[in-house]
């Protein structure tokens, strides 16, 4: 049974057409500008030379657990550094997992069509693009992996 589920799943796989892209940001290059839907709350961030965007889903704990890496980043690098997460759950059950989290530099863009992702070809998360001023491309990959060192030396 288990090998006629890996051969469908192999010929799926195969099929000209499937989207199965990773991440597509070429780092130096212009990432895609942020136009979310709506702000959590009305709320949009202040500006800052460095920005990192955050891709979230209030169903995955291991970014629910990024939020307070995020959060601590923020504290460190003050007006140098903000954040956005964006999200393609509904405000509501947004709301309550990110409220403690929010500031003037850390905001939620709402992507409920997730255009968002598309633009950014997001197909993991927690997954974040570290921006310069410009909105190019720094640094991306798992929330959990971006340090200090990391935003420091890509500035």
């Amino acid at each position: 049974m288990k090998k006629k589920i890996l051969i469908l799943l192999l010929f799926a796989l195969a099929i000209p057409g499937t989207n199965l892209r990773a991440q597509c940001i070429a780092l130096g290059e212009r990432a895609p500008e942020i136009k979310p839907t709506a702000w959590l709350g009305d709320k949009v961030p202040a500006e800052a030379p460095t920005t990192y965007v955050e891709f979230f889903s209030a169903s995955n704990p291991a970014g629910i657990a990024s939020l307070k890496h995020l959060q601590t980043l923020t504290s460190k690098f003050g007006t140098k550094l903000r954040v956005i997460v964006v999200s393609r759950d509904k405000e509501e059950t947004l709301a309550p997992i990110v409220a403690p989290y929010l500031s003037p530099r850390f905001a939620v863009a709402l992507d409920p069509q997730g255009r968002l992702f598309s633009a950014y070809g997001v197909s993991y998360i927690p997954f974040g693009v570290l921006l310069d001023a410009r909105g190019r491309a720094l640094w991306q990959g798992n929330t959990r992996q971006l340090t200090e060192e990391i935003i420091r030396n890509s500035r």
